[in-house]
């Protein structure tokens, strides 16, 4: 099983935007916090710029590079770490500009973006993203704030410089079909971010990250993603790991931060909310699907997890996403 594969294709995106900013010299951008579920990735085409979150150094992007930039907190994008900066929301409002929602769908990007001083013959792309229930996935959650892809990322994406021009080329805007690619394609580039981080993660790291690089408990991570609703308990999960229950749990634990119980408890949440969103499934269904013989049960649990019994939920939200 190719659990990063499972990993990524469990991360539900439900809208993106993109626009071009036309740079001049001086030039920034205050982002404010924002709701989890929504995350942001920046384009350097020709102009190096900065991203910056209070308190951590500055990040710099050359031509060619980008970043992802995710979870709540607030942070600027600018000419230098010095320069001023206007609060994007305000830009928006002012200018008259779509609001990314879970209902957005862009014929075009957004155009006519403007920022700094004197001539603004620079450009930056930009995306931006609503992932479903992204303040409760515990696989996003194990995401730094930010995620920097290098050029081509050291050769894992070649096609990263083509896939962008793709995005910004007046000619291939003015054509049939756009807005179906180029969604597609934004949300290869995100995934591409996640793919790209996982593939080097840091030793120290902790999460579903850390324990993918483990051979043997990348066996019982990928057990569980590929089978939540099947029997499991600490000794089977080891069994399917080649360990003894205690060193499994012991080792499981340091390397992906809770226990392997927790984290089935999780990816079976995760699952289940899905299912309930797309609403095919009776809640009794979906509670058998994830492994549990008692439907109360199931809802106790869901309701721990998520603040509502699983159909509350599901009516907020849709009321959420018609906002």
């Amino acid at each position: 099983m190719d659990l990063l594969g499972e990993v990524l294709l469990s991360i539900k995106i439900e809208a993106n935007s993109c626009g071009i900013f036309s740079l001049g010299d001086t030039w920034g951008i205050a982002m404010p916090s924002m709701p989890a579920s929504y995350a942001h990735a920046f384009c350097c085409i020709d102009m190096p710029f900065f991203i910056q979150h209070q308190g951590q150094p500055p990040l710099q992007l050359y031509p060619g590079d980008s970043a992802l930039v995710l979870h709540e907190a607030p942070f600027t994008v600018s000419s230098a770490p010095e320069s001023p900066c206007i609060d994007l929301f305000e830009y928006w409002d002012n200018h008259n500009l779509p609001v990314l929602s879970q209902n957005s769908r862009q014929s075009a990007p957004i155009s006519g973006l403007k920022l700094g001083s004197g001539p603004k013959e620079k450009r930056m792309l930009t995306l931006g993203f609503v992932l479903q229930a992204g303040n409760s996935n515990q696989l996003l959650s194990a995401l730094p704030q930010v995620i920097p892809l290098r050029g081509s990322a050291s050769g894992l994406f070649p096609w990263i410089p083509s896939l962008l021009d793709f995005l910004v080329s007046e000619q291939t805007v003015a054509k049939a079909g756009y807005l179906a690619t180029a969604s597609h394609l934004a949300e290869l580039v995100f995934t591409s971010f996640i793919r790209a981080h996982a593939l080097s993660a840091p030793l120290d790291s902790t999460g579903w990250l850390r324990g993918l690089a483990d051979q043997r408990i990348s066996r019982a991570l990928a057990s569980i993603h590929s089978n939540p609703g099947a029997n499991w308990t600490s000794e089977t999960l080891a069994q399917e790991a080649g360990m003894s229950r205690f060193t499994f749990g012991r080792r499981f634990t340091k390397l992906v931060g809770q226990s392997p119980i927790e984290y089935l408890i999780n990816w079976r949440m995760q699952v289940a909310a899905e299912e309930v969103l797309a609403g095919q499934l009776s809640v009794a269904r979906i509670a058998e699907k994830v492994g549990y013989q008692s439907e109360r049960a199931f809802r106790e649990v869901f309701k721990k997890r998520f603040g509502l019994p699983p159909l509350q939920y599901a009516k907020a939200q849709g009321a959420r996403m018609q906002r």
